[in-house]
């Protein structure tokens, strides 16, 4: 078990290390849109055109991405992306090093949430 958590504080740490290294990033969701216009009875298509999308107090705030501003913004977006994902593995780890440290009792009644599930056979 000693080993197990020491591996486990070893991954934690090298997370941080790369959260660490995160020096800019932006919230959102990059997508590519493109518009129709019907001119004398033709339907042209426009675009490509960015829009960042977010969530911010509950409404869905939208701003147009000009192609000279793309590349900063994509990359921002991607940071934050990778930040999100180092979190959620960082959580991930502390929760099952918390379970690890509790005693047989409170494994036992909450099996369900620490244990990895294994598919349930159908029966024929």
């Amino acid at each position: 078990m000693v080993m197990i958590t020491l591996t486990l504080q070893q991954e934690r740490a090298r997370i941080l290390e790369q959260i660490a290294q995160i020096d800019q990033m932006i919230r959102g969701h990059l997508s590519q849109q493109t518009y129709q216009l019907r001119r004398q009875g033709q339907t042209v298509t426009q675009g490509p055109y960015y829009l960042l999308q977010r969530r911010e107090n509950g409404k869905n705030n939208c701003q147009r991405v000009s192609a000279d501003e793309l590349q900063a913004i994509v990359t921002g977006v991607e940071a934050h992306r990778r930040f999100t994902a180092l979190t959620e593995r960082y959580a991930a780890l502390t929760e099952q090093m918390t379970w690890q440290q509790q005693t047989p009792e409170i494994k036992k009644k909450f099996r369900q949430f620490w244990r990895p599930t294994s598919p349930k056979r159908r029966s024929c």
